[in-house]
């Protein structure tokens, strides 16, 4: 049955809340690493001190690290599928990735039906935990130190991880842009768990066709909520 009539159910509340708290370390991990790149940040240090910054950094960074391990206890359903879908990447995936652009612009491609997570998703995802990887490895070995570590490794580190770092910021600024401007039906799901049913009909099919064999909506109540989304 769908919510209000109107929206199918997508991600549990906990995965959602893990998604926000991971990405408030790292935009904080992003913001206290500023003055060391940037003069223009500088000002940072001023106000509250480099040492304090610091620690910030790997208060954040123990976040960044803890949040998807207590997300995989609470919200286990949730990371399983997320998982099995980056390593379910096939060809109507790559159809709509070739098709992608041309959404982009403004026109309306037919999209072959999408799983749970669509091709870009699943790109975007692999992505991020590629780069999370390469920058939790390379910080770890930085906080570790030379006291540890050969002096080889720790200065290897450090291009590895602010390279890693600014790649994964980009790709987040874009997987903001596409979920907040293209997509916003689709930040939906990130705020109570639900997406509307005229959006997953159209972006999501393969997935509703799988709710609806599963029983949890039925094709009548998709094609309703399509008619009226679109009056």
């Amino acid at each position: 049955m769908l919510i209000n009539k109107k929206y199918v159910p997508r991600h549990e509340k906990a995965f959602a809340m893990c998604h926000w708290l991971n990405a408030f370390a790292f935009f904080m991990l992003f913001l206290t690493a500023l003055p060391l790149y940037a003069d223009t940040f500088r000002f940072l240090y001023d106000i509250f001190g480099d040492k304090t910054l610091m620690y910030a950094h790997r208060i954040f960074g123990v976040m960044f690290i803890v949040t998807p391990i207590i997300g995989f206890i609470i919200a286990r359903k949730g990371y399983i599928v997320m998982i099995k879908e980056i390593f379910s990447f096939g060809k109507r995936d790559m159809e709509f990735m070739q098709k992608f652009p041309l959404e982009l612009m403004g026109k309306d491609p037919e999209m072959p039906p999408q799983g749970f997570y669509n091709g870009g998703e699943k790109m975007n995802i692999a992505l991020q935990l590629a780069l999370s990887v390469v920058i939790v490895v390379s910080g770890l070995i930085l906080w570790m130190g030379d006291s540890i570590l050969p002096a080889t490794i720790t200065s290897l580190a450090i291009p590895v991880h602010s390279i890693g770092a600014a790649v994964c910021f980009a790709a987040a600024l874009g997987h903001i842009y596409l979920a907040a401007g293209v997509n916003p039906d689709s930040l939906h799901g990130m705020k109570d768990g639900t997406i509307k049913a005229s959006y997953a009909a159209h972006h999501h099919g393969a997935w509703v066709n799988e709710l609806i064999a599963q029983g949890v909506v039925t094709r009548e109540e998709i094609e309703q909520a399509e008619k009226e989304d679109h009056h």
